[in-house]
């Protein structure tokens, strides 16, 4: 999967439209693109924090409270944006649910193809994307209780991240974005060229 983001989005330009000018489908992926692109950069900022305070450990050294603070904020904040925009519950609309909507729309022709083939990667992250629920729900939210009396609950699932995950992690908000921008230029609703953040924490101390 390319990390040029702009490459894969710029390809479904159409026409872009004003809030105004959207129907409610429209709106509903424009916000969830938006939504994703937030996520993408929350997971960018946390792995050029990790790199810059590994690769330069006097820095880390000098304020470790400051570093570890901000690197639970961001993984705190990637886990929880992430949590939302594929959140099945009741009252919520994350991705799957989109995607049900839009299958019952005016677009449902249109976009048949495209969506049969987004529903079935979707669930290849599937294994992923229930750890990012169970880590919000389990640790985030609120403290799970099984997770307090391990001599009741014999738990043997790993709450904690490794690196696997989070390359997994950055690859399926990457496919979400994606899957938006792909989606909304099959429904006239063209998006903007996104353009993700750059690490610029080497000019942090110069």
């Amino acid at each position: 999967m390319s990390t040029d983001l702009t490459l894969h989005i710029s390809q479904y330009e159409t026409k872009v439209l004003s809030w105004e000018e959207k129907d409610d489908i429209q709106r509903l992926f424009a916000l969830l693109q938006n939504d994703s692109i937030e996520v993408l950069n929350s997971v960018l900022e946390l792995q050029y924090v990790l790199n810059y305070t590994f690769e330069n450990p006097h820095i880390m050294d000098k304020v470790p409270c400051f570093w570890s603070e901000t690197i639970i904020a961001l993984r705190f904040t990637a886990v929880m944006k992430a949590a939302r925009l594929f959140d099945e519950s009741k009252d919520a609309i994350g991705v799957k649910k989109a995607f049900n909507v839009l299958e019952q729309s005016k677009y449902s022709d249109i976009v048949a193809s495209e969506l049969k083939k987004k529903k079935e990667e979707y669930e290849t992250y599937k294994v992923y994307i229930e750890e990012i629920r169970t880590l919000r729900d389990k640790q985030y939210a609120h403290h799970d209780k099984k997770e307090f009396q391990f001599w009741k609950y014999n738990n043997s699932a790993d709450l904690e991240f490794d690196g696997q995950f989070w390359t997994c992690f950055e690859a399926l908000i990457r496919w979400a974005c994606e899957t938006f921008a792909s989606i909304r230029s099959l429904i006239n609703d063209a998006t903007p060229v996104g353009i993700e953040i750059t690490n610029d924490l080497a000019f942090l101390f110069q």
